[in-house]
């Protein structure tokens, strides 16, 4: 008897699996370096210090840069982000891509999961006692955009190099956003934020790779 399966597409696809599982190690070590270096620290680093006078300093209040980094930052609270991976995942259905629809799911749960686990761990705080390290707001915008952009070299049947090319810009671009509203309105450090885009970048494709083998019924994906 043969066994059903979600989908024939894998959620990480071929592509961009080598690549992509070879720099979940490398951002995994990262988080653990800057969380070293930040650890037990309630005052910016010299990078901290360097992000954000490049970046133009914090967002004046009030001005219509306040609001739109007020909008951004809305992607990464709980009720936006559900916003956003509710619209991930129909996007993921609607194109037949329901192993990418489950990653949609774990991928920035488990994100967001791990950021909450770290933050008592690295003990940095911000306006406070607020635990920063690494930003969850980061970790899941940037989570997102990894599924997303997983689809769409799918999708667009791109091989390895243009496929790793806009996997990476698509994450950069997206978790870039997210980090300036977030060190932009002084909420995070720009360390953090960094923290939370190689969380996301250790985490998903090893969660895309699991999704497939189990999906697959146990099987290495091909």
């Amino acid at each position: 008897m043969t066994r059903a399966v979600l989908s024939v597409r894998d959620s990480l696809p071929t592509a961009v699996r080598r690549p992509m599982l070879v720099l979940a190690p490398p951002a995994a070590i990262a988080v653990v370096v800057v969380g070293l270096l930040v650890h037990g620290r309630s005052t910016p680093s010299a990078f901290d210090r360097w992000a954000l006078d490049a970046s133009g300093g914090p967002v004046p209040y009030p001005s219509q840069q306040r609001l739109l980094a007020q909008v951004v930052d809305f992607a990464g609270e709980p009720v936006g982000a559900g916003l956003l991976v509710t619209g991930l995942i129909a996007f993921c259905l609607v194109l037949g891509h329901q192993r990418s629809a489950l990653l949609a799911i774990f991928g920035p749960s488990l994100s967001v999961a791990v950021t909450t686990v770290l933050k008592p761990v690295a003990r940095r705080t911000i306006n406070g006692p607020h635990l920063s390290f690494p930003s969850g707001h980061t970790a899941i915008v940037t989570a997102v955009a990894l599924v997303f952009a997983f689809v769409v070299v799918d999708r667009l049947g791109l091989g390895p190099r243009a496929g790793t090319t806009v996997v990476l810009y698509t994450a950069v671009t997206a978790g870039g956003i997210e980090a300036w509203a977030q060190y932009g309105m002084v909420v995070h450090y720009p360390s953090d934020t960094l923290g939370g885009f190689c969380v996301a970048l250790a985490v998903v494709p090893p969660s895309a790779w699991v999704v497939d083998r189990v999906t697959r019924g146990g099987g290495t994906p091909v």
